[in-house]
């Protein structure tokens, strides 16, 4: 990583170094003394999501990124990487098992303790592209998780 000095002084602020989206509320007093809300939005990645947009659609990254951070396990990761093939257009089989891929993958998920190796994930990605019919339940059960009714 890199060594970084962050100085705050007076207010309250969140450093969240993953962050897909920040939004930042101003409460200003006009000249009549009526209460206005401002709201920025900035959908900036974060330099390690960015490194994602190579393999997948800008949009969808925050989507994506949600059901990598719920995986437990790297069975769990690869089932979801799998799922990602049919819904990413620039994702094939052969990119999902490269090292480069999987190490984009490896700061989000935050939820695996043991297995993280790119060997590893790369074994499990392959043992999910040999068993397809598990991969729909996997997502389903993630997507229910981030996604409620």
């Amino acid at each position: 990583m890199c060594d970084m000095t962050i100085n705050i002084y007076g207010g309250n602020n969140q450093i969240l170094p993953n962050a897909t989206e920040a939004v930042q509320n101003l409460y200003v007093y006009d000249h009549a003394n009526k209460l206005q809300v401002v709201q920025t939005t900035s959908d900036a990645l974060s330099s390690e999501a960015e490194k994602l947009s190579r393999y997948i659609d800008k949009d969808h990254i925050p989507e994506h990124l949600n059901k990598i951070r719920a995986c437990n396990n790297a069975t769990d990761l690869g089932q979801v990487v799998v799922s990602l093939l049919d819904q990413e257009p620039k994702l094939t089989e052969e990119t999902i098992v490269k090292e480069s891929f999987i190490q984009c993958l490896l700061p989000f998920a935050i939820n695996i303790t043991t297995g993280r190796s790119v060997n590893n994930i790369r074994a499990r990605i392959n043992d999910a592209l040999e068993a397809p019919s598990q991969v729909p339940s996997m997502t389903k059960s993630i997507n229910d998780r981030f996604m409620p009714d």
